[in-house]
Protein backbone atom coordinates (compact mmCIF):
# COMPACT_ATOMS: atom_id res chain seq x y z
CA UNK A 1 0.00 0.00 0.00
CA UNK A 2 1.44 3.24 -1.27
CA UNK A 3 2.00 5.61 1.81
CA UNK A 4 -0.20 9.40 1.22
CA UNK A 5 2.17 12.11 0.92
CA UNK A 6 3.89 13.88 4.36
CA UNK A 7 2.18 17.65 4.02
CA UNK A 8 5.26 19.94 4.90
CA UNK A 9 5.56 21.70 8.05
CA UNK A 10 6.33 24.99 6.62
CA UNK A 11 3.88 28.05 6.29
CA UNK A 12 4.72 29.29 3.29
CA UNK A 13 2.97 30.44 0.21
CA UNK A 14 3.45 30.36 -3.70
CA UNK A 15 2.08 32.34 -5.89
CA UNK A 16 1.92 31.73 -9.93
CA UNK A 17 -0.11 32.48 -12.95
CA UNK A 18 0.73 28.83 -14.28
CA UNK A 19 2.25 25.77 -13.18
CA UNK A 20 4.87 25.14 -15.81
CA UNK A 21 7.74 23.36 -15.43
CA UNK A 22 9.98 26.28 -14.61
CA UNK A 23 7.32 26.80 -12.08
CA UNK A 24 7.22 23.71 -10.17
CA UNK A 25 11.17 23.68 -10.11
CA UNK A 26 11.42 26.90 -8.99
CA UNK A 27 8.95 26.41 -6.15
CA UNK A 28 10.40 23.19 -4.82
CA UNK A 29 13.38 24.83 -4.24
CA UNK A 30 11.60 26.93 -1.53
CA UNK A 31 11.39 24.06 1.92
CA UNK A 32 9.12 26.20 3.54
CA UNK A 33 6.17 26.32 1.30
CA UNK A 34 3.14 24.15 1.79
CA UNK A 35 0.61 25.31 -0.26
CA UNK A 36 1.06 26.93 -4.23
CA UNK A 37 -1.95 28.84 -4.79
CA UNK A 38 -1.77 28.66 -8.84
CA UNK A 39 -4.32 31.44 -10.46
CA UNK A 40 -5.23 29.15 -13.65
CA UNK A 41 -6.69 25.63 -12.94
CA UNK A 42 -3.64 22.73 -12.82
CA UNK A 43 -6.75 20.63 -14.37
CA UNK A 44 -8.67 22.43 -17.04
CA UNK A 45 -10.16 20.00 -19.22
CA UNK A 46 -11.79 16.78 -18.01
CA UNK A 47 -9.35 13.83 -17.48
CA UNK A 48 -9.65 10.71 -16.39
CA UNK A 49 -6.23 10.11 -15.00
CA UNK A 50 -3.00 11.80 -13.68
CA UNK A 51 0.46 10.80 -14.88
CA UNK A 52 3.99 11.06 -15.33
CA UNK A 53 4.30 10.80 -19.02
CA UNK A 54 2.57 14.35 -19.59
CA UNK A 55 4.34 17.58 -18.63
CA UNK A 56 2.29 19.81 -17.08
CA UNK A 57 0.52 16.82 -15.17
CA UNK A 58 4.02 15.82 -14.02
CA UNK A 59 4.12 19.13 -12.11
CA UNK A 60 1.20 18.32 -10.20
CA UNK A 61 2.12 15.15 -8.84
CA UNK A 62 5.64 16.23 -8.29
CA UNK A 63 4.18 18.91 -6.15
CA UNK A 64 1.77 16.16 -4.48
CA UNK A 65 4.58 13.90 -3.50
CA UNK A 66 6.41 16.73 -1.72
CA UNK A 67 3.29 17.69 0.26
CA UNK A 68 2.36 20.70 -1.15
CA UNK A 69 -1.22 21.83 -1.06
CA UNK A 70 -2.50 23.63 -4.50
CA UNK A 71 -5.44 25.72 -4.40
CA UNK A 72 -6.47 27.33 -8.02
CA UNK A 73 -8.87 30.48 -7.41
CA UNK A 74 -8.68 31.40 -10.98
CA UNK A 75 -12.39 33.33 -11.62
CA UNK A 76 -13.14 34.05 -8.02
CA UNK A 77 -9.59 36.06 -8.18
CA UNK A 78 -11.51 37.89 -11.44
CA UNK A 79 -14.77 38.71 -9.78
CA UNK A 80 -14.19 39.60 -6.05
CA UNK A 81 -14.42 43.17 -5.45
CA UNK A 82 -10.67 44.64 -5.25
CA UNK A 83 -9.61 41.19 -7.10
CA UNK A 84 -7.75 41.12 -10.44
CA UNK A 85 -10.45 42.97 -12.55
CA UNK A 86 -10.33 46.08 -10.05
CA UNK A 87 -6.53 45.94 -10.32
CA UNK A 88 -6.63 46.63 -14.08
CA UNK A 89 -9.44 49.46 -13.66
CA UNK A 90 -7.26 51.28 -11.18
CA UNK A 91 -4.36 51.10 -13.24
CA UNK A 92 -5.55 52.49 -16.54
CA UNK A 93 -8.28 55.04 -14.58
CA UNK A 94 -6.01 57.85 -14.03
CA UNK A 95 -3.03 59.51 -15.78
CA UNK A 96 -0.23 57.02 -14.73
CA UNK A 97 1.64 56.67 -18.16
CA UNK A 98 4.52 59.51 -17.58
CA UNK A 99 5.00 57.79 -13.93
CA UNK A 100 4.28 54.19 -13.74
CA UNK A 101 2.27 53.52 -11.15
CA UNK A 102 4.22 51.63 -8.09
CA UNK A 103 2.98 48.70 -7.02
CA UNK A 104 2.38 50.16 -3.29
CA UNK A 105 0.47 52.90 -5.16
CA UNK A 106 -1.79 50.63 -7.08
CA UNK A 107 -2.49 48.27 -3.54
CA UNK A 108 -3.28 51.34 -1.53
CA UNK A 109 -6.23 52.24 -4.35
CA UNK A 110 -7.70 49.18 -4.59
CA UNK A 111 -8.04 48.48 -0.66
CA UNK A 112 -9.66 52.23 -0.80
CA UNK A 113 -12.37 50.65 -3.91
CA UNK A 114 -12.34 51.44 -7.34
CA UNK A 115 -14.94 53.35 -8.69
CA UNK A 116 -16.08 50.44 -11.51
CA UNK A 117 -19.37 48.92 -12.12
CA UNK A 118 -19.26 44.42 -12.86
CA UNK A 119 -20.28 43.62 -16.45
CA UNK A 120 -22.01 40.30 -15.29
CA UNK A 121 -22.73 40.32 -11.60
CA UNK A 122 -22.60 36.65 -9.51
CA UNK A 123 -25.46 35.10 -8.37
CA UNK A 124 -25.20 36.16 -4.56
CA UNK A 125 -22.84 38.92 -4.33
CA UNK A 126 -20.91 40.34 -1.09
CA UNK A 127 -20.55 43.47 -2.20
CA UNK A 128 -22.15 45.17 -5.47
CA UNK A 129 -19.07 45.47 -7.29
CA UNK A 130 -18.33 41.48 -7.04
CA UNK A 131 -19.01 39.99 -10.48
CA UNK A 132 -16.88 39.34 -14.09
CA UNK A 133 -15.41 41.93 -16.14
CA UNK A 134 -15.44 45.87 -14.87
CA UNK A 135 -16.96 49.02 -16.78
CA UNK A 136 -15.62 52.71 -15.88
CA UNK A 137 -15.05 55.85 -17.20
CA UNK A 138 -11.61 57.26 -17.29
CA UNK A 139 -10.57 60.38 -15.07
CA UNK A 140 -10.57 62.19 -18.19
CA UNK A 141 -10.47 61.73 -21.45
CA UNK A 142 -7.69 60.08 -24.18
CA UNK A 143 -6.35 59.32 -27.33
CA UNK A 144 -5.72 55.48 -27.84
CA UNK A 145 -2.40 56.01 -28.13
CA UNK A 146 -1.89 57.56 -24.78
CA UNK A 147 -4.15 54.50 -23.02
CA UNK A 148 -1.78 51.73 -24.99
CA UNK A 149 0.91 53.62 -23.51
CA UNK A 150 -0.89 53.38 -19.94
CA UNK A 151 -1.94 49.56 -20.49
CA UNK A 152 1.73 48.83 -21.34
CA UNK A 153 2.78 50.58 -17.91
CA UNK A 154 0.71 49.35 -16.05
CA UNK A 155 0.92 45.33 -17.63
CA UNK A 156 4.41 45.92 -17.15
CA UNK A 157 5.15 44.98 -21.33
CA UNK A 158 6.59 46.16 -23.93
CA UNK A 159 3.87 45.83 -26.35
CA UNK A 160 0.30 45.24 -26.49
CA UNK A 161 -1.98 44.88 -29.83
CA UNK A 162 -4.57 47.27 -31.09
CA UNK A 163 -7.31 47.56 -33.18
CA UNK A 164 -9.28 50.89 -33.89
CA UNK A 165 -13.14 50.84 -33.87
CA UNK A 166 -15.19 51.55 -37.26
CA UNK A 167 -14.86 55.39 -37.75
CA UNK A 168 -12.71 56.33 -35.14
CA UNK A 169 -8.92 57.47 -35.53
CA UNK A 170 -5.75 57.48 -33.31
CA UNK A 171 -6.85 60.94 -32.09
CA UNK A 172 -10.34 60.21 -31.23
CA UNK A 173 -11.14 60.61 -27.94
CA UNK A 174 -12.12 57.91 -25.47
CA UNK A 175 -13.85 57.85 -22.01
CA UNK A 176 -15.45 54.70 -21.27
CA UNK A 177 -13.31 51.22 -20.72
CA UNK A 178 -14.67 47.81 -20.43
CA UNK A 179 -11.91 45.48 -19.11
CA UNK A 180 -11.93 41.85 -18.13
CA UNK A 181 -8.71 39.56 -17.02
CA UNK A 182 -7.34 36.90 -19.61
CA UNK A 183 -9.99 36.23 -22.47
CA UNK A 184 -12.44 38.39 -21.91
CA UNK A 185 -14.74 38.13 -25.12
CA UNK A 186 -17.33 36.20 -23.72
CA UNK A 187 -17.80 38.82 -21.22
CA UNK A 188 -16.91 41.96 -22.84
CA UNK A 189 -19.76 41.18 -25.94
CA UNK A 190 -22.41 41.67 -22.28
CA UNK A 191 -20.50 45.16 -21.75
CA UNK A 192 -22.96 48.07 -22.32
CA UNK A 193 -21.50 50.14 -25.34
CA UNK A 194 -18.04 51.82 -24.24
CA UNK A 195 -15.39 53.26 -26.44
CA UNK A 196 -12.54 51.00 -26.03
CA UNK A 197 -12.61 47.09 -24.50
CA UNK A 198 -9.01 46.27 -22.68
CA UNK A 199 -8.02 42.27 -22.16
CA UNK A 200 -5.58 39.55 -22.80
CA UNK A 201 -7.28 37.58 -25.94
CA UNK A 202 -9.88 37.59 -28.14
CA UNK A 203 -10.06 35.94 -31.14
CA UNK A 204 -10.44 37.30 -34.70
CA UNK A 205 -13.54 37.00 -35.17
CA UNK A 206 -14.72 38.96 -31.64
CA UNK A 207 -12.21 41.71 -32.99
CA UNK A 208 -13.89 42.07 -36.34
CA UNK A 209 -16.94 42.03 -34.43
CA UNK A 210 -16.04 44.83 -31.80
CA UNK A 211 -14.52 47.18 -34.23
CA UNK A 212 -17.45 46.87 -36.62
CA UNK A 213 -19.41 48.33 -33.81
CA UNK A 214 -16.84 51.31 -33.39
CA UNK A 215 -15.21 50.11 -30.29
CA UNK A 216 -11.73 50.04 -30.27
CA UNK A 217 -9.82 47.27 -28.43
CA UNK A 218 -6.68 46.59 -26.67
CA UNK A 219 -5.19 43.15 -26.39
CA UNK A 220 -2.27 42.26 -23.67
CA UNK A 221 -2.03 38.71 -24.31
CA UNK A 222 -3.45 36.60 -22.14
CA UNK A 223 -1.53 36.29 -19.00
CA UNK A 224 -0.32 39.53 -19.02
CA UNK A 225 -3.38 40.82 -17.94
CA UNK A 226 -3.14 38.84 -14.82
CA UNK A 227 0.67 38.42 -13.61
CA UNK A 228 1.64 41.57 -11.85
CA UNK A 229 -1.56 41.73 -9.61
CA UNK A 230 -0.10 38.84 -7.81
CA UNK A 231 3.42 40.78 -6.96
CA UNK A 232 1.52 44.33 -6.74
CA UNK A 233 -1.75 43.13 -4.59
CA UNK A 234 -2.35 39.72 -3.68
CA UNK A 235 1.04 38.64 -2.06
CA UNK A 236 0.95 41.96 0.15
CA UNK A 237 -2.66 41.49 0.97
CA UNK A 238 -1.62 37.78 2.01
CA UNK A 239 1.32 38.79 3.88
CA UNK A 240 -1.10 41.71 6.16
CA UNK A 241 -3.57 38.98 6.46
CA UNK A 242 -1.34 36.45 7.60
CA UNK A 243 1.38 38.15 9.20
CA UNK A 244 2.83 35.20 10.31
CA UNK A 245 3.70 32.78 6.60
CA UNK A 246 6.34 34.64 4.07
CA UNK A 247 4.88 34.87 0.41
CA UNK A 248 7.01 34.20 -2.43
CA UNK A 249 5.61 34.96 -6.10
CA UNK A 250 7.22 33.09 -9.09
CA UNK A 251 9.95 34.54 -10.95
CA UNK A 252 10.05 31.70 -13.50
CA UNK A 253 6.31 32.57 -14.61
CA UNK A 254 5.93 34.71 -17.80
CA UNK A 255 4.11 34.40 -20.86
CA UNK A 256 4.62 31.55 -23.15
CA UNK A 257 4.57 34.11 -26.48
CA UNK A 258 7.54 36.36 -27.41
CA UNK A 259 7.92 38.47 -30.27
CA UNK A 260 10.35 37.68 -32.77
Amino acid sequence: MTESPVPRTGSGVFLAVDLTTEVADELLEHKDVNTAIIYHPVIFSAIRSVTLAQPLQRSILRLIAAGVNIYCPHTCLDAIDGGINDWIAAGLQHDWEHESLSDDQLYKLVRQGVDAKPIEPVSSPRTPKEGVGRTFSLASEVRLSVLVERAKAHFGVDHVQFALGHGKSHDTQLKTVAVCAGSGGSVLCKAPEVDVWVTGELSHHEILATIARGTSVIVANHTNTERRFFRSLFAPLLQEQLPGITVYVSDKDRDPLQFA
